[in-house]
Formats: structure tokens, sequence, C-alpha cells
């Protein structure tokens, strides 16, 4: 919650942050908030989000933040899927179910 004082009224303002779950092993998850702006998500240990499995490419999707989240495939080997079908670039929604080979992620917003 961020308070912002105007001419001696308080004013609440809720942060909402997006997140993305990422399923692990089944009953397990981990939760990655996404700021502003852009988030790697790939193998490699320089990627906002790091998946390590060997089907996920050493740099594999984008999340922007532009108004909306925007999801991009970076042309990895083995595809990202949006609710099950293969994707290169699109809008995401609350609720959507990604795919980036074989790892399993809710987005939440």
């Amino acid at each position: 919650m961020l308070e912002i004082h105007e001419e001696s009224r308080n004013i609440k303002v809720a942060m909402l942050v997006a997140f993305l779950r990422v399923q692990l092993e089944e009953n397990i998850h981990s939760d990655f908030n996404l700021p502003p702006g852009r988030t790697s998500i790939g193998r490699n240990a320089d990627n906002d989000v790091v998946l390590q499995n060997p089907s996920v490419s050493n740099h594999h999707a984008r999340l922007n933040f532009e108004e909306n989240y925007f999801l991009t495939d970076l042309r990895s080997s083995n595809g990202t899927f949006l609710n099950g079908k293969k994707i290169f670039h699109v809008k995401l929604v609350d609720g959507d179910i990604i795919n980036f080979a074989g790892i399993h992620a809710t987005f939440f917003e």
C-alpha cells in the first residue's frame, strides 16, 4: 500500500503487482513478481526468471509491460505456448496458462 499526502488528505493507492507462478514440481511452485518494464525468462543465470530445465532455451521468452503485459517467444528451440497454442507475441490476461518447453506457469494480474 502506497500512501500519498495531498493537501492534508491521506490518499491510499493499492500497488498491484502482476506475478508469474511457475510449477517446479507437483504441488511445488515459485512466484516471480513482474515489475513494469521487461522481464527475461530462460535457462541462463542472467535472466530475471531462471528456469533450470534443459528443454528451456538460454533466453527463452520475454515479458513486457506497456499498459498491458505482453509475452514474446525469443525464437526458443521448443517454443512458448499460451493456453495450449504456440505463440510468438501475445497480450496476457489474468489466469493465462503458459508453457515454456514443458515448464508450466500461470500469469496473475
